[in-house]
């Protein structure tokens, strides 16, 4: 909300902001979200295996070879384990999600190394 500046101190002051209608103004570029529009789905609970241990972002950077943008960037798609909020400014991963996502990649690199299409397409560039 924004106020005007008024010459007397004795006037009230505007509201000029489009709060003050309480509607959006036409054309609006961030229009509401509503359910359609949006859907929250419940996250899978996480597993904790024994022996676990959390890890800070530090540390998760340096096992996956990522930066914490990439990081939450893919958590954000879901193509990477869920943090754990501790508080306001201490957040982990558990040891098992991260090895278990390192173990996925490096499965899904064997298996695209293998599979006849990336096979096919080797050949047709050496030929």
């Amino acid at each position: 909300m924004r106020w005007t500046a008024h010459a007397a101190m004795d006037e009230e002051p505007v509201m000029t902001s489009w709060a003050s209608s309480m509607s959006p103004p036409l054309g609006d570029p961030y229009p509401m979200f509503t359910s359609e529009t949006v859907r929250m789905e419940s996250p899978t609970p996480l597993k904790v295996a024994p022996g676990d241990c959390f890890l800070r972002i530090q540390e998760v950077e340096r096992r996956v070879c990522l930066k914490k943008s990439a990081i939450y960037a893919r958590m954000a798609t879901g193509a990477f384990p869920r943090s754990i909020s501790l508080g306001r400014r201490c957040t982990v991963w558990l040891k098992s999600s991260i090895d278990g996502w390192i173990d996925e990649q490096i499965e899904r690199a064997n298996t695209l190394a293998v599979s006849p299409a990336a096979h096919g397409a080797n050949q047709a560039r050496r030929g």
